[in-house]
């Protein structure tokens, strides 16, 4: 059996069972960031050190307020499955932590997901745990924090000394440093290691930018019980059938009694920036977003842009130093529409684990990690970054096999609404619990064109 091509390597690093116990590789690591790709990162590292820093400028208090370091808090978000499991993973009983503190479970029973208008087949077994970001931070803080090993030092990284071969302190804003004998950077997109990289004289790695220019629309409204069967909606469209102005739309409900809406849109189109604009469009999806939307807006709406999908591929590199590793959206950051930032964050960990677990030479560089998380990126990339080709805006050059995969893509979707088969191996792809080279098995693919076939001959009503 091939244990070691990307498919597998993917379901293996979903595994939801916790490595064996290994022995201490160091006495210090530090985590540059503490969001949730860095406090998972923390986690795993407690288990093979014995001191883990955070460091982090932003507040760590226990509180749900939206952090100056994650632009994009107070937009909707999603756990999906693939890290649901992750974080049950190393944070014993996570999610049921936060349903029971108010979290909002979306089930094949009371979801509902449309594509062009169309109500799709229901996937069984299939549960998110809805919330907002402040609120799933938060309590993932407090169970880091609770940790023994684990300290916060509320400072700014600004730079990595690299002595020889290997990184051996981080530099702190306003002149103090911190010895290491590993690093992790979690400081999101914006990451400055490569700079740091080429100060300290070694390259920096390839940056690829996918242009995405994605707007969000995110408002919170006072929950009444308008339809209790119905907790999460999303309705979507094909490229060139959305509404004018619309992107995916999803509607969650969330702690605190509230509905939490969100509009999207590409290039200049920004929905719904105001509440009459909001309702509005609600009123022409289905519900619950018309009901949710009529009643008291909680806060003023907010907005978020993304310009574009973004991947470090440090794997690319010839010269790294050693005991450095890279996680969260410092190593790849995807279009937001598709929900997969935090499962990836989720899952880097379980690559950062499956590295250290063997009791690695730390002296040398974290190559089998970065091959494992390549294996992650990839998967997500393909997965957004490159339906993404598709739209008009981005101007995308479109080959002979790039038509062939969105049409195939589209034959694909097309299928998943009206096909529990089909729409259960495109959601174990889409919430990251299978690698997406399972949607062109010959079965699959078989199945596909058989109902695109059958379509061509009774079109659908519509």
């Amino acid at each position: 059996m091939n244990t070691s091509g990307p498919a597998r390597i993917f379901d293996r690093l979903g595994t939801a069972t916790r490595p064996s116990a290994s022995g201490r590789l160091g006495g210090r690591a530090i985590v540059l960031g503490g969001s949730i790709a860095g406090l998972l990162a923390a986690r795993v590292l407690t288990d093979h050190f014995d001191d883990v820093v955070i460091v982090e400028p932003d507040s760590l208090v226990d509180d749900a307020a939206p952090r100056h370091g994650v632009p994009q808090s107070r937009q909707v978000h999603t756990l999906l499955p693939a890290g649901r499991v992750q974080l049950d993973r190393w944070y014993d009983g996570f999610s049921d932590d936060l349903l029971a503190a108010g979290a909002g479970l979306a089930t094949t029973e009371n979801s509902r997901v449309y594509y062009n208008g169309r109500l799709k087949v229901a996937v069984p077994e299939t549960a998110m745990v809805m919330s907002t970001r402040p609120f799933l931070e938060a309590a993932l803080r407090r169970r880091a924090l609770a940790l023994p090993n684990l300290q916060v030092v509320g400072s700014r990284a600004v730079g990595l000394d690299v002595v020889g071969e290997a990184v051996a302190c981080v530099r702190l804003d306003g002149g103090d440093t911190l010895t290491a004998d590993f690093v992790v950077d979690a400081t999101g997109r914006s990451t400055r290691l490569g700079h740091w990289l080429e100060d300290a004289g070694w390259p920096a790695p390839p940056l690829q930018r996918m242009r995405v220019d994605i707007n969000y629309t995110t408002a919170l409204f006072h929950r009444d019980e308008v339809d209790p069967e119905v907790a999460f909606t999303f309705a979507s469209w094909a490229i060139g059938r959305t509404p004018a102005g619309l992107a995916p739309s999803i509607i969650n409900a969330v702690e605190g009694d509230r509905w939490i809406v969100m509009m999207g849109g590409y290039a200049d189109d920004k929905p719904g920036r105001n509440p009459d604009a909001l309702r509005a469009i609600c009123a022409q999806l289905p519900p619950p977003f018309p009901q949710a939307t009529a009643g008291e807006l909680l806060e003023p709406i907010t907005g978020y842009t993304q310009a574009d999908s973004r991947r470090r591929d440090f794997h690319a590199l010839a010269r790294f130093p050693a005991r450095l590793a890279v996680v969260g959206d410092a190593a790849a950051s995807f279009n937001p529409i598709y929900g997969q930032g935090m499962s990836s964050a989720a899952l880097h960990a379980s690559c950062l684990s499956e590295y250290l677990t063997p009791g690695p030479d730390l002296g040398r560089p974290a190559r089998a990690f970065f091959d494992l998380q390549r294996v992650i990126v990839d998967a997500a990339w393909q997965t957004s970054a490159v339906p993404d080709l598709a739209l008009p805006h981005v101007g995308a050059r479109q080959t002979a096999m790039t038509r062939a995969g969105q049409a195939y893509a589209n034959m694909l979707i097309d299928g998943t609404v009206t096909d529990v088969a089909l729409a259960r191996k495109f959601s174990d792809v889409t919430f990251m619990r299978a690698h997406p080279s399972s949607l062109t098995s010959p079965a699959v693919a078989a199945r596909t064109l058989a109902l695109a076939a059958a379509r061509a001959i009774r079109p659908a009503h519509r």
